[in-house]
């Protein structure tokens, strides 16, 4: 697998912005390589997973703490990894435009600077934790541009009254940025794009294929009560929903393997793709 850090300008953000990205090695004939795919070429490209993290972490965080690259080698899949800060991947009104950023801007410039395809049947999002969240926000409010999105222990609630301290650890100051993505009085804040129950519920009425989806969480996590009640919600809309659960709390723990197990879930080819 190759590493990539890459730096270019969003305008979305009017900054520079880090992403790294994860593509598999060519075949050297090495059998420590063995498996591994040669780069694309004749008009092939890698199928893609658009990976998010959570509150407080950055895009090095899936590269630093699980084994996504090793996975993704067995899988011949390229794994974009990109920094949402603390934004909740809303275009914030006190800062930058990270749901235009993260859904559009970055898909745009990851298919002109590497050989990831954007074709929808090959593109995926996943994330963890605020990450879960941004996931699924993004892939039901764009349900033809995705062909799955997973959901590791979401914060599949965020909205006013929603997000209370005992919804979260002791400590964790997600108030300060919730401020800042929606205004303090929740001002900006518009349900029928950021509360994941309407967004869903939006989309099934609106008679579009969804994407799949794929929503885990572990038994002891904080966030277990609000997942459970995402996917009763789901349930009841007829959704087509893949939820599995385990012993586990909020960390790496538990994303390692399961990122895993989504791995093997997607809808992969397992080899390179028309471009």
């Amino acid at each position: 697998m190759a590493l990539i850090e890459s730096k270019f300008f969003s305008r979305e953000l009017y900054r520079s912005v880090s992403v790294n990205v994860v593509l598999p090695l060519p075949d050297s004939g090495d059998e420590f390589f063995e498996g591994a795919t040669p780069l694309p070429g004749n008009g092939k490209k890698y199928q893609v997973l658009y990976l998010l993290h959570g509150f407080s972490a950055d895009h090095t965080d899936w590269q630093r703490f699980s084994r996504i690259e090793t996975y993704a080698q067995a899988k011949r899949l390229a794994v974009v990894m990109p920094s949402g800060d603390n934004s909740f991947y809303a275009n914030m009104a006190h800062s930058g435009n990270y749901y235009n950023y993260i859904a559009h801007e970055l898909p745009e410039a990851m298919e002109k600077l590497f050989p990831i395809s954007g074709k929808p049947e090959d593109k995926f999002i996943a994330g963890l934790s605020m990450g879960g969240y941004g996931s699924f926000k993004i892939a039901l409010r764009n349900p033809d541009q995705y062909a799955a999105a997973a959901s590791l222990s979401g914060g599949m609630r965020v909205g006013p009254n929603l997000n209370s301290a005992k919804a979260r650890p002791s400590g964790v100051p997600t108030d300060v940025y919730l401020a800042e993505a929606y205004g303090p009085n929740w001002e900006y804040y518009d349900p029928q794009t950021e509360d994941l129950f309407i967004v869903l519920e939006n989309a099934v009425k609106s008679g579009v294929k969804l994407p799949k989806l794929f929503q885990c969480v572990g038994t002891e996590d904080f966030v277990y009560a609000q997942n459970a009640e995402f996917r009763e919600f789901a349930k009841n809309l007829g959704v087509d929903l893949t939820y599995e659960e385990g012993p586990g709390v909020h960390n790496w723990d538990f994303w390692d393997p399961w990122i895993r197990r989504i791995l093997d879930w997607l809808p992969l080819a397992g080899e390179l793709v028309e471009a």
